[in-house]
């Protein structure tokens, strides 16, 4: 088993100061995003102009769509299954009826 050597202060503060400065950095990425977002709300409302849907509804929008189309084609696709399923049935019938008279 290789034996591990021990770390100096200095790598420890240097570990330190990295990780801090990764997490400030992440920080501000996110807050960048959170005051541009909260920018975009504000000038909306002061302006009161109607620039258009947000992605947000957009997407909303397309995914009702969507579902109100894949339950269309639902529909259609039980309508076609009855109708297929009433003309084995009935050919079932009339094959039964042809064996029953010949007997």
């Amino acid at each position: 088993m290789a034996l591990r050597t021990r770390l100096s202060i200095s790598d420890i503060l240097h570990r330190g100061l990295v990780w801090s400065l990764v997490g400030v950095s992440v920080w501000g990425i996110v807050m960048i995003g959170v005051v541009h977002q909260n920018t975009m709300r504000a000038g909306r409302e002061v302006g009161g102009l109607d620039v258009g849907p947000t992605i947000l509804e957009v997407y909303s929008c397309l995914y009702q769509a969507l579902a109100q189309q894949e339950a269309l084609a639902k529909v259609e696709t039980v309508k076609e299954d009855e109708k297929n399923e009433i003309a084995l049935a009935e050919a079932a019938q009339a094959a039964l009826k042809g064996r029953t008279s010949h007997s």
